[in-house]
């Protein structure tokens, strides 16, 4: 991510084309390495659950999205070149793509054969927790021709982002987010309890993931005026966050050896 930082496309001078084809470069040869490991090793992953390499290949959407080496420019010099800010939402919808295959993978498989309550209920976690993804990412896509629209009607562009970003859209914010990161905890604790993955995974997505919520929290109640020394818990909110920990997720179960999971069975 740092290295492709130099070719963002938020640094004046550097091309928008170029940066998008250093990133397709790098996701298809992640995507050609997970493929060649899966034919030519399939014994090293027995046992892995359906849909993980769809977890770990988020890396993919992920490294376009930090490379970008820049927060989303709300100003009005986004109208000089909106498709950064479409470019941004552009990777976050391939990330919400992978999520739901997973989700639809995982849901399909026989792990909740003989679980149907527990089967309907994540179905609706999962659904709800996409939904909100997909309606959040269209919201922001559109961000740029939602201001031009405003200006053009003769209003004051510094009215724009709060009649935008209205205390109905945080709060449906608020609430994926609470959702999303209590799926990616419920997540852990059942891969771990299936003996899928290593005890330091579900530790540090449980922790994260607490504090995404605790932060959740705490914007419905004080919006985003954080107490001095907190303001670093605005992180948990940007809507990467779950995706890296989800990716994190399929780390830990393509990396847990056989070995392992045979002492286990």
């Amino acid at each position: 991510m740092s290295l492709i930082g130099r070719y963002s496309p938020y640094v004046e001078g550097n091309s928008f084309q170029r940066y998008i084809i250093i990133c397709a470069a790098i996701s298809v040869a992640i995507v050609l390495a997970v493929l060649l490991l899966f034919y030519y090793s399939p014994q090293s992953f027995e046992g892995v659950p359906i849909g993980s390499a769809f977890l770990f290949l988020l890396v993919c959407p992920l490294i376009g999205i930090f490379g970008l080496a820049s927060a989303p420019d709300l100003s009005l010099r986004m109208l000089e070149h909106p498709e950064r800010e479409h470019l941004r939402y552009i990777f976050l919808f391939i990330a919400a793509i992978l999520f739901g295959v997973f989700g639809l993978l995982l849901l399909m498989s026989n792990s909740f054969k003989d679980k149907r309550l527990m089967r309907w209920l994540m179905t609706a976690v999962f659904i709800l927790a996409f939904a909100e993804f997909s309606w959040e990412f269209r919201h922001h896509y559109l961000y740029p021709e939602a201001m031009k629209e405003w200006i053009s009607q003769g209003k004051k562009v510094e009215d724009f982002a709060r009649h935008y970003d209205s205390p109905t859209v945080v709060n449906i914010g608020i609430l994926g987010r609470l959702i999303q990161f209590s799926l990616i905890i419920w997540l852990s604790i059942y891969f771990y309890k299936l003996r899928h993955i290593n005890s330091w995974s579900p530790i540090v997505s449980v922790i994260f993931s607490l504090l995404g919520i605790i932060t959740a929290t705490m914007i419905y109640f004080i919006q985003f005026n954080f107490p001095k020394g907190l303001e670093f818990l605005m992180l948990f909110f940007i809507p990467g966050i779950p995706f890296f920990l989800l990716y994190w997720l399929g780390v830990a179960l393509l990396t847990k050896s056989k070995k392992s999971r045979i002492t286990e069975h």
